[in-house]
């Protein structure tokens, strides 16, 4: 595996899980006339400002827990971190629990995960596509290096 994947892994399912939490807010948003439109005074537009962060974080939690997406388990299968996703899964024609869900407190952790990748999704998704882009461009200016000192 290259040394980049697990983070590209990484990063591509929090923008993917951001971009989806990013469209659901803004159902929400154009749909609240006081969140649509100006207040008409600074303090005004800072409360409105706050009022749509915390719209965004609601929404990113409720995306977060809904996928089950666990920030814990997530980097621990930085190899295929989507592979931790959901509360149950299809085999052989029936629903079979998460094998990470054994009882009320493996259910906790995975809403506590889940709570913190919702704050990691916060930072949405063009901060996320930023960070792959980062690391792609890393990647292939060291693979340059080591191609050029291989001449």
């Amino acid at each position: 595996m290259d040394t980049f994947e697990p983070l590209i892994n990484l990063f591509v399912l929090l923008s993917a899980l951001s971009v989806a939490a990013e469209r659901a807010t803004n159902v929400l948003k154009l749909n609240r006339e006081h969140l649509r439109n100006d207040r008409g005074t600074p303090e005004g537009e800072k409360a409105r400002e706050r009022d749509i962060a915390w719209l965004t974080l609601g929404v990113s939690a409720v995306v977060a827990i809904l996928m089950k997406a666990n920030l814990f388990e997530i980097l621990g299968r930085l190899d295929a971190p989507w592979a931790t996703l959901g509360w149950a899964h299809l085999s052989g024609g029936g629903l079979v629990r998460a094998a990470s869900i054994t009882g009320p407190v493996s259910v906790l952790y995975a809403i506590g995960g889940s709570m913190l990748t919702a704050v990691a999704l916060g930072f949405g998704s063009k901060f996320w596509h930023e960070m792959l882009d980062i690391v792609f461009s890393t990647r292939e200016r060291l693979k340059n290096a080591a191609q050029g000192g291989a001449r």
